[in-house]
């Protein structure tokens, strides 16, 4: 299991932490995570057998408002 934290640029809205939220429940590896919008990160455990911090970020990335910037 790997834990990595990921900074949610310009992050700050409700839609955003749901809609990165239900991008991870679907994401086959994630095993736990926590949407911090007061801290614009997300705290992500997965296993990395499975899938990779690098897809994470591909997912949150596609599934946060337009308006914000990358994950990294």
């Amino acid at each position: 299991m790997t834990l990595s934290t990921l900074t949610l640029r310009d992050a700050t809205c409700p839609l955003c932490a749901n809609k990165v939220s239900v991008a991870l429940h679907a994401v086959e590896g994630v095993r736990h995570f926590d949407v911090d919008l007061a801290d614009q990160i997300a705290v992500v455990t997965f296993d990395d057998d499975v899938v990779g911090r690098d897809h994470i970020c591909r997912i949150i990335d596609r599934a946060h408002c337009d308006d914000h910037g990358p994950v990294m």
